[in-house]
């Protein structure tokens, strides 16, 4: 079998590419070709098979080459994964015996300090034991080498000296007392005084040169020196009051103000410029002198002192000040002497150049502030609410309130003066009388005004609290008591313009409305000067809310109380005045009725020519006239609501006394014309609701008059006036109509 296709595919790594289509051809074109072709492929599949087990041979020694390799690799890694197992345990035992060898270390430096501490201690405590058999010992024995003894005899090594002592008075204190250590611990105390003494006069005797300004370095070094060795002594306060005393006779023994001093105010500004001077200077050189730790002590132990020395300080200029002075100069000399040594105050304060000791000297400042003039303040509280008591009492009595009369007015006296014709033929003492009554009555009237008009008064009142509130504000500044003053300075206030000012001029006012005053111008002079009243009392709300509410904003419970005390005051201010308007209301209805009974003839509502006459009458021009101004200067006076409620009032007497006043006349129909129209036309500048149903139902009236006979029952059944007005009222005032009787036959009502 021959195929050049298979040929080629047989062909290994033959170049040439075969047809597959081709060789299938090839082979299958002969019978004999396809058992070739068997044998070839079992040929090969053959050969193929050997092959792989060859193959299979040598995959299978690999593997047992690959596995003996491995077998030998891990073993030869197991013996220093184990050399490292053992170098990392031997490092950590090694470790661990660092570390216990350390610790003993640490411990054996510890217990070698111990011991060289016992070993310092015993020689010091032995060194201190031969001290103090020296200084037990007779002064003859006292020849030693002991250098703690040495060093206290030497006056050149004071300051080791001062040490050595200390160290001595801790040790005598741990022996049990006996009578062989008395002489040594006396002896101790002894020298400790001295040292002590010693080293005073060393800081003195440098800081003297300092202050006469010739102090250099070595000046500065002995008072450092010294003032260490103090404090190390626990001489803190010695030094530091010893420091100030020097300053203090220095700079102000030797130059004391005159006790009679003609200006006492000027003393006082000489002495804060000096003390201010004093503490410039000082707070300057004390941080070169002490250690910061100590340096506000310092200076707060020197304005104590410039503070509070009973000799030189400002308590005793201002002792020497207040001892004698009477009340008011008491006060006001506390006061000028306060404000003083608060500016004193604040410019010691702004000497202060670290912010972070500003704090403590504003706070310390401030205390001694209030210690100076604490003794003074209660005194002062209640010498100046004496004052501003004496103040408005002054106030008051100056003021002359006319008196009220006494008895009872003539009755005819508003009837005389509503009518116009005059008495018939009055005796010379009835025309006198009358005469001295109505000047009684104008005197009191004028008077009563000039005084309601009289704004310095009030003012006078409001002046003498702003002086005390503003002293008080002063002297008793971040006081406690000053809001106690507030209270009792206001609560003087409102009993003297309220209760015993204000409501004597409206109690006095009420007098104008009754007898013996009442007059047909006692209404319109009670609102002129009921005018002012109301002035004085929104003067005195001002005042509160201007000097009083303003300086207890911080103080809630204690504002509540003035409100409260104000609050008081003003009701029973409203409760006077709501008194004087009920007696107003009554004096006008009397006016009115006065007014009407005199003026009006029975013949005005009755018309004599049969036509409408649209005049007014003469009554009713007299009520015009007279209540004209007097609503004016009521409108004047009152306000909002006030002012309403009075018209609305009003109206209502002069309705009810209209109505009283149409049962005595006879009405025809042109007369109920001209009843109202006038009448109307006074009130309605100052017209409500209320007013126009007043004179509403007053026209339903004046048509019961109008309407014909016909008509009115329909009228009084529907028009609701006979369950507004009543059935008695209602039968009275239609019997007034000139046609009730007409030929015998009554209205049928």
């Amino acid at each position: 079998m021959t195929s050049a296709e298979l040929a080629k595919l047989l062909g290994a790594g033959a170049d040439d590419e075969y047809s597959c289509d081709v060789l299938l051809d090839e082979l299958c074109a002969t019978t004999g070709d396809l058992h070739s072709l068997d044998a070839v492929f079992q040929a090969t599949i053959d050969k193929l098979t050997s092959q792989r087990h060859v193959l299979n041979a040598r995959i299978a020694d690999l593997t047992k080459q690959s596995a003996a390799a491995a077998a030998r690799y891990h073993d030869n890694l197991r013996a220093p994964e184990r050399l490292l197992q053992t170098v990392c345990s031997e490092m950590d035992e090694l470790e661990d015996r660092f570390t216990k060898v350390s610790s003993s270390a640490v411990v054996i430096g510890d217990r070698l300090a111990i011991i060289d501490k016992e070993k310092s201690r015993a020689l010091e405590t032995n060194e201190l034991l031969e001290v103090i058999q020296l200084l037990n010992a007779p002064v003859s024995a006292k020849k030693t080498t002991n250098k703690l003894f040495n060093t206290l005899r030497d006056p050149t090594q004071i300051h080791d000296a001062c040490r050595v002592l200390k160290k001595l008075q801790e040790f005598a204190e741990e022996l049990t007392p006996s009578a062989a250590t008395q002489g040594a611990i006396a002896e101790i105390d002894r020298l400790t005084q001295s040292i002590e003494t010693d080293l005073l006069n060393g800081f003195s005797e440098a800081q003297e040169q300092e202050l006469h300004g010739v102090g250099n370095s070595q000046d500065f070094e002995t008072m450092q020196l010294n003032v260490q060795s103090l404090l190390a002594y626990n001489g803190k306060d010695k030094v530091a009051d010893r420091y100030v005393w020097n300053i203090i006779q220095e700079r102000l023994t030797k130059n004391r103000l005159a006790l009679d001093s003609v200006d006492p105010a000027q003393d006082m500004d000489a002495l804060c410029t000096k003390l201010r001077a004093i503490c410039k200077q000082q707070f300057a050189v004390v941080p070169r002198i002490f250690p910061s730790s100590v340096v506000a002590y310092v200076r707060e132990t020197l304005v104590a002192r410039l503070y509070h020395d009973p000799a030189f300080g400002i308590l005793s200029h201002l002792e020497r000040l207040l001892t004698t002075s009477p009340a008011q100069a008491y006060v006001e000399t506390l006061t000028w002497t306060f404000e003083k040594a608060e500016k004193l105050t604040d410019a010691i304060a702004a000497l202060i150049d670290d912010p972070n000791q500003r704090p403590r000297m504003d706070a310390f400042l401030e205390a001694q502030l209030q210690t100076l003039f604490g003794a003074h303040r209660a005194t002062y509280m209640s010498i100046e609410l004496e004052l501003l008591e004496t103040a408005f009492a002054t106030t008051l009595h100056s003021v002359q309130f006319p008196v009220a009369p006494f008895g009872k007015q003539n009755k005819s006296k508003l009837k005389a003066a509503a009518s116009d014709t005059p008495p018939s033929s009055p005796s010379a003492a009835a025309k006198a009388e009358k005469t001295k009554a109505e000047k009684q009555d104008v005197q009191f009237y004028e008077t009563l005004l000039a005084i309601a008009q009289d704004t310095s008064v009030p003012a006078r009142f409001a002046a003498a609290l702003e002086a005390t509130t503003a002293r008080g504000d002063i002297v008793l500044h971040k006081s406690d008591l000053l809001v106690d003053f507030y209270v009792k300075a206001f609560g003087l206030y409102c009993a003297t313009i309220g209760d015993a000012y204000l409501s004597k001029m409206c109690n006095l006012a009420h007098e104008l409305v009754q007898e013996p005053l009442l007059c047909m111008e006692s209404a319109t002079r009670f609102f002129v000067i009921l005018k002012h009243l109301i002035q004085h009392v929104a003067s005195f709300d001002r005042q509160y809310h201007a000097s009083i509410a303003p300086a207890l904003t911080s103080a809630p419970t204690v504002q509540t109380v003035c409100v409260e005390a104000k609050r008081t005051t003003l009701e029973t201010l409203e409760g006077h005045v709501a008194f004087g308007l009920q007696k107003t209301f009554l004096a006008i209805e009397k006016s009115l009725v006065a007014i009407l009974s005199a003026a009006q003839d029975k013949s005005d509502f009755l018309s004599k020519t049969g036509a409408v006459s649209l005049s007014t009458t003469k009554a009713c021009k007299q009520v015009v006239a007279y209540l004209s101004p007097l609503l004016t200067v009521a409108a004047d006076a009152l306000e909002l609501t006030n002012r309403v409620q009075f018209i609305t009032g009003l109206t209502a007497i002069f309705k009810d006394t209209l109505i009283q006043h149409m049962k005595r006349f006879k009405f025809d129909p042109d007369g109920a014309c001209v009843l109202l129209t006038a009448y109307r036309q006074v009130f309605r500048p100052h017209r409500n609701p209320s007013v126009d149903a007043n004179f509403d139902f007053l026209h339903g009236l004046a048509n019961l008059y109008a309407l014909p006979r016909d008509s009115l029952v329909s009228y009084v059944t529907e028009g609701g006036i006979a369950a507004t007005l009543g059935k008695t009222s209602l039968h009275e005032l239609i019997r007034r109509r000139w046609d009730y009787k007409l030929n015998g036959d009554k209205i049928p009502i």
